[in-house]
């Protein structure tokens, strides 16, 4: 009766246990009795019950664990860890050393990875997420991090007595050494995988300037290089990034600094692509921009007052289109204004609509831009100008959202964007578009070019997915860390190296499950 009227934790290991050890039936169901009294809690645990301590524990921190073991008999964090291998960050405090790319390669990328699995291209992504401003204490290292990687060198981290906390506290306040403000990220994508695994996390002031960058990129490279990842997992391919000015111009120095070599397996297929900026960097390596960033920068260039201008000279900005596209059905004034001006320039679905809409109005203005008497001059030419804009947002929107397209026609695709974007510049400079986002949206066809050549050299037969340049993998990575911190704007770096973790955690569990 007691049983079917409450539920007694782990029931079949009390009862295994018990008869493993030659209990009575008496001191069976005295046993049980004790169970559901809570006086005895059963200390063998299955594979779901350790998935499910290791969700709690990498989503809600030790406290929760420690709770819900109370609660419900699920592992402790101490049973956890004798039974389980936990992964974690090497924490960066101090200067960035060869020692913590390393043992984050080990234990990120190759202690996970499988050598049966056939090489493929690597992505390295770097981005920066926000960070509570606040110094931990690494027990382990018994060392303090949350501060600036650029400048903990000049103090001591160590704690050795009081004394070196209070000096610690001293070149905080006297600004000699600062509290991180971000963290810069550092990850690895594998071409045709949707796992991501990040190597390097360290908190920044934001003070880096390029050649501090330049250092940092060059280094994560040469670190992959010289470990047998690049052997056992595949070459590194690109280095992505988004818009940021200084990432830009270090990416620049070093992977457009040599010209594609004629022995290269890669030059008889690229040589002849008219106009193909052939410079690469050490390994053939590419820079590489998020085209969603891309796309937000141009939707945000359409809706500044100065707008942008094509070859006809018409100015489009938020107020032209304001007028135009509440032509179409399907959109109200104040759906139209809600496109035009949104409350969250970062929404990528509005961003996306937003192109959709301009690209829509011009298929149903065709029939009616090609006669010219159809409507007056400046109606006639304002028409024309959108629907010059909508071939070029066309040609770069589509391959990313299209899924019914071919490769082939993904490509061609962004090769008319490419041609097309050059002679709009060409003609109109930066009243067409700043030269850093003519940079970025070159660039990104460019590495994109350059990375279904490589998979072609590398294994012609292995299907090449375009969603895998940029850098989506990171901020879904980023995505998930705000998540687990409760949507907090910032956690603190001892938590951030935490989460960083957990995506691969609960992907592991739900392919067990």
């Amino acid at each position: 009766m007691a049983i079917s009227e409450n539920n007694i934790p782990c029931i079949h290991q009390v009862i295994n246990i018990a008869l493993q050890n030659g209990a009575s039936i008496r001191e069976v169901i005295n046993k049980l009795e004790d169970t559901l009294e809570g006086v005895y809690q059963p200390r063998r645990y299955g594979a779901d019950a350790f998935d499910i301590a290791t969700l709690v524990f990498r989503l809600g921190g030790h406290q929760l664990l420690f709770v819900l073991n109370q609660k419900l008999s699920i592992p402790s964090l101490r049973t956890l860890r004798a039974n389980s291998t936990f992964t974690s960050l090497m924490p960066t405090i101090g200067l960035i050393c060869n020692e913590q790319y390393d043992q984050n390669i080990q234990t990120i990328v190759l202690d996970i990875c499988s050598d049966l699995l056939p090489l493929r291209g690597i992505s390295f992504m770097i981005d920066k997420i926000a960070l509570e401003e606040m110094v931990v204490h690494f027990r382990k290292f018994n060392k303090v991090g949350g501060l600036c990687w650029k400048h903990l060198h000049i103090v001591d981290s160590v704690l050795h007595t009081y004394d070196s906390a209070v000096s610690i506290v001293q070149k905080i306040h006297e600004g000699h050494v600062h509290l991180g403000k971000e963290l810069t990220v550092i990850s690895v994508s594998c071409f045709g995988e949707d796992e991501i695994y990040p190597i390097l996390a360290a908190p920044t002031c934001k003070m880096e300037d390029t050649s501090d960058m330049e250092c940092i990129l060059a280094q994560t490279v040469e670190r992959w290089n010289s470990s047998r990842a690049a052997a056992s997992i595949g070459p590194a391919w690109s280095f992505a990034t988004d818009g940021d000015a200084t990432r830009r111009a270090a990416g620049h120095k070093l992977f457009i600094k040599t010209p594609l070599a004629p022995d290269s397996p890669l030059y008889g297929t690229l040589i002849n692509m008219l106009g193909l900026n052939l410079f690469t960097g050490t390994g053939e390596m590419t820079l590489d921009f998020d085209f969603k960033h891309i796309f937000k920068c141009i939707c945000t260039l359409i809706q500044s007052p100065a707008g942008i201008v094509l070859n006809n000279g018409r100015v489009i900005n938020s107020m032209m289109l304001a007028r135009y596209l509440a032509w179409l059905q399907a959109y109200e004034e104040a759906a139209v204004t809600k496109l035009l001006y949104p409350d969250d320039p970062q929404d990528i679905p509005r961003v996306v609509e937003l192109m959709l809409a301009i690209i829509k109005f011009s298929n149903s203005q065709l029939h009616i831009s090609n006669n010219s008497f159809s409507m007056d001059i400046d109606t006639h030419a304002d028409v024309a100008s959108i629907n010059l804009l909508s071939k070029l947002l066309e040609s770069i929107l589509m391959p990313f959202i299209h899924v019914k397209l071919s490769l082939s026609q993904q490509f061609e695709h962004l090769s008319h964007y490419s041609h097309l974007a050059f002679s709009i510049f060409h003609a109109h400079r930066h009243t067409f578009m700043s030269y850093q986002l003519y940079y970025d949206t070159q660039t990104m066809v460019k590495n994109t070019v350059f990375s279904l050549a490589k998979q072609q050299s590398l294994d012609p037969y292995t299907p090449f997915f375009l969603g895998d340049v940029g850098d989506d993998p990171l901020e879904i990575l980023f995505g998930c860390t705000y998540m687990i911190s409760g949507h907090n704007s910032a956690c603190s770096y001892a938590q951030a190296l935490n989460h960083l973790c957990c995506k691969r955690y609960r992907q592991s569990i739900q392919a067990s499950s």
